[in-house]
């Protein structure tokens, strides 16, 4: 993907819908002089980096953070987070949510979720409105899928379905994640996003 450095806090996620909601959050936050790019996808990110630390502009970010979902491996995608900050001699964080001392620049990663169940971003969504009524709907829907034998989305796509579903029952039943963090629906102040919250201001 083709960077372009605009402000001196950069934070690279993979893709657009996370891309709207950091940015979303940023603004809930109040954080000015914050960035949010994607990479393009998890195997993009060591050759995004490459191209973002040669970019003319890099000299004047003062602070980089990494998010990624954990997917099935959070342990491995941890690893090769930090393989890649290494392989453009950037400072390696030893752990998520930890800074490295540099003079230079801040360097940070979390990995999605953050010490609790789940893969993806959509797991700490779908955390954040587990009050919601309509959530124990949602929970319904799918029990009575498998109660009737009918197909189900297979068990590592099950948090993406689970938030269509949710996300059907709102005004826009056509919504996408990263359109409901524009309309307030996912909610930041809940628990949930506390580790995303906690990176961006660290920053």
């Amino acid at each position: 993907m083709p960077t372009t450095i605009a402000k001196p806090k950069q934070v690279i996620v993979e893709g657009n819908d996370e891309v709207r909601v950091f940015s979303a959050l940023r603004e809930h936050l109040g954080i000015s002089g914050l960035q949010v790019q994607q990479c393009g996808g998890y195997s993009n990110l060591r050759r995004f980096l490459k191209t973002f630390t040669a970019d003319s502009n890099f000299h004047e970010v003062e602070s980089l953070a990494i998010v990624a979902d954990a997917d099935t491996n959070g342990s491995g995608r941890q690893q090769s987070v930090q393989d890649a900050l290494s392989s453009v001699g950037l400072p390696v964080p030893l752990a998520p949510l930890r800074v490295t001392p540099s003079d230079r620049i801040t360097i940070a990663y979390l990995i999605i979720p953050h010490n609790t169940e789940g893969t993806m971003l959509e797991d700490v969504c779908l955390a954040s409105v587990s009050a919601d009524a309509a959530m124990k709907c949602v929970d319904e829907y799918f029990e009575c899928l498998v109660q009737e034998g009918a197909s189900t989305p297979k068990q590592v796509w099950m948090s993406k379905a689970r938030v269509h579903a949710f996300l059907a029952s709102r005004d826009d039943p056509a919504l996408r994640i990263g359109e409901a963090s524009d309309r307030s629906i996912w909610q930041f102040d809940d628990d949930a996003f506390r580790p995303m919250r906690e990176l961006l201001t660290m920053l």
